[in-house]
């Protein structure tokens, strides 16, 4: 979410609180929606309805270096843009 908020701007320099970029919602968006899969993987009134079962805790932490490496990648291409705006990097994503 904070990596594709701008084309050029790397996440370090994007500051949700103030500036041209800012969006105080999204600091808020973060915990609720983890909070949210939290609660519907631990109630078993959800589980019986959608017909799953929970989830354990372990594979809430799977998907985090594939998210690091998504993010590294972005700053990569971002990186590259700026460098060259004209280049084959801007072109691809824009």
């Amino acid at each position: 979410m904070f990596a594709a908020r701008t084309r050029t701007l790397s996440v370090a320099r994007q500051n949700p609180l103030w500036g041209p970029s800012r969006n105080p919602r999204l600091l808020v968006a973060v915990p609720i929606s983890v909070v949210a899969a939290l609660f519907f993987n631990e109630l078993e009134v959800f589980n019986r309805v959608f017909l799953t079962g929970r989830i354990p805790v372990e594979f809430f932490f799977l998907p985090i270096p594939f998210a690091l490496a998504l993010l590294a990648a972005e700053e990569l291409r971002k990186m590259l843009v700026r460098r060259r705006p004209h280049g084959l990097a801007a072109r691809m994503a824009w």
